[in-house]
């Protein structure tokens, strides 16, 4: 059952609050990616004397429990099961947690101890790691299960409040927000770091993400009051109309409940899969790389450690407009498919400029940021409001944590991969040579736009109408 056209002022102010819960959680996601250069240097220049393959390995931490625990899996069947209340606030929970074990590791353990790792997973993770780099892996990692389950938790919640009616366009809003938070960090970050010491920024994102954690217990409260509405609403329905069963007074019928098989039919769904394929290699070729960025922009452009996080915070802040305006679009005008493959086509030729020695110019750069910036919208505008149409609502926790689980995995190789790559690349003064990491990222777009191709084949012969818009001609 929808949620009252007449509570569209609630339900705004719902997307807004839950919007930032999770705008602060992709803050402390990217607090670290402006500070790879200051933490590879000694302590002695204010630095943690970190390596490029210890810092890749930090980098792709942020996914090792959803991976190896399955924390995805289980977080999809708790939201199914236990209901979106009790499933954010662990989450959120989890988030401010492992921030907080983050920034024990960088403040209290010493940069020169070290640990030997038992795996190593075939060379992507350091055999022989600083204790502080193990530690502050291990709360990153606890944040990413946190953050990962708030994210199919505020989806699920954008999904209720907005369906039938502006739910591409809130999830543009709700994404946007999510980089403004990418693009303060990473902006921001390195301005703290030089005036603060590189634990301050870590420390500012554990306060920002304590002010979600009470955000989200607002929405908490207007949630419940909702659904109280919500089941008032259903019993005067069944009042007016006698003959109806029980299940009509409650909007539900026997078959709503999730169950296993659920599982299987989401599993057996070939839309499915390939949004799931489109997200990990899309996500792997551009999250990552945000990692990498501003070192990237310091080997290859002389530039410093500040002016680089401003120029790559050009990415996210493009976003900001753009997103909610490609929602607009796949509302009204539908073409979801279609935009999908733009933004991959885009983030691909990106990839292969900067990969190539040509045009060595600040202004080339931030020119690029502001292409991936268009490509960043694009594809989640497009993407996350795509899945609704392919799994039913019943479904949709488990289905967006399955996408999580498989993003999970190209979050977590591919920095590692890439932090061994800049490693073999770099030389005895610590300079580095991008060329090669930005081929990794430039293929991986390609597999991207192979994917979104095949979409688009797919979506014609099942008629799944990514191509359709979404707001109802009744709601407009």
């Amino acid at each position: 059952m929808p949620i009252p056209n007449q509570s569209r002022t609630r339900r705004w102010t719902v997307l807004f609050i839950v919007a930032f819960v999770m705008m602060m959680g992709y803050v402390f996601w990217d607090i670290v990616s402006p500070l790879s250069t200051t933490l590879k240097a000694s302590p002695a220049e204010g630095g943690m004397g970190w390596s490029a393959e210890e810092y890749g390995f930090y980098a792709g931490s942020y996914s090792i429990f959803n991976i190896f625990l399955l924390m995805l899996f289980w977080g999809g069947l708790i939201l199914d099961k236990c209901g979106i209340r009790f499933t954010g606030l662990l989450a959120t929970g989890m988030m401010l947690g492992g921030a907080l074990v983050n920034y024990y590791s960088v403040t209290l353990i010493t940069p020169e101890g070290y640990v030997d790792m038992p795996v190593t997973l075939f060379g992507l993770i350091p055999a022989h790691m600083k204790t502080q780099v193990l530690v502050a892996s291990l709360g990153f990692g606890m944040f990413g299960v946190g953050c990962d389950i708030t994210g199919i938790t505020v989806s699920k919640i954008v999904t209720k409040w907005f369906t039938g009616y502006e739910l591409a366009s809130a999830m543009g809003i709700q994404v946007a927000m999510a980089r403004l938070g990418t693009a303060s960090a990473i902006s921001l970050s390195p301005v703290i770091a030089n005036a603060y010491g590189v634990s301050a920024p870590i420390l500012a994102g554990a306060a920002l993400l304590l002010m979600g954690f009470v955000m989200f217990v607002v929405y908490l409260i207007m949630d419940k009051r909702m659904d109280r509405v919500m089941a008032a609403s259903s019993d005067e329905t069944s009042k007016s109309e006698p003959g109806d069963s029980k299940e009509k007074a409650t909007g539900t019928t026997s078959d709503d409940d999730f169950t296993f098989k659920d599982i299987v039919r989401i599993l057996r769904n070939p839309g499915f899969w390939l949004i799931a394929l489109l997200c990990v290699l899309f996500y792997s070729s551009l999250r990552p790389f945000l990692k990498f960025a501003s070192d990237l922009l310091v080997n290859k452009y002389g530039i410093d450690t500040v002016t680089a996080g401003w120029i790559v915070s050009i990415l996210p802040y493009g976003t900001i407009v753009l997103t909610p305006l490609f929602g607009v679009v796949y509302d009204r005008l539908g073409r979801g498919s279609l935009l999908m493959l733009i933004g991959c086509l885009i983030v691909t030729c990106c990839h292969v400029c900067l990969a190539l020695p040509i045009m060595q110019h600040t202004w080339f750069a931030s020119l690029m940021m502001l292409l991936y910036g268009v490509s960043f919208s694009l594809v989640p505008s497009a993407m996350w409001p795509s899945v609704p149409k392919i799994v039913p609502l019943k479904q949709l926790g488990t289905a967006y944590s399955i996408i999580y689980f498989v993003q999970n995995i190209g979050l977590m190789l591919v920095p590692m991969l890439v932090g061994n790559v800049i490693g073999a690349h770099t030389d005895a003064t610590g300079h580095v040579d991008f060329t090669i990491p930005m081929v990794v990222f430039a293929l991986l777009g390609v597999g991207a736009v192979c994917i979104a191709l095949v979409l688009m084949a797919v979506d014609k012969r099942k008629g799944y109408g990514l191509s359709e818009a979404n707001i109802r001609k009744s709601s407009l």
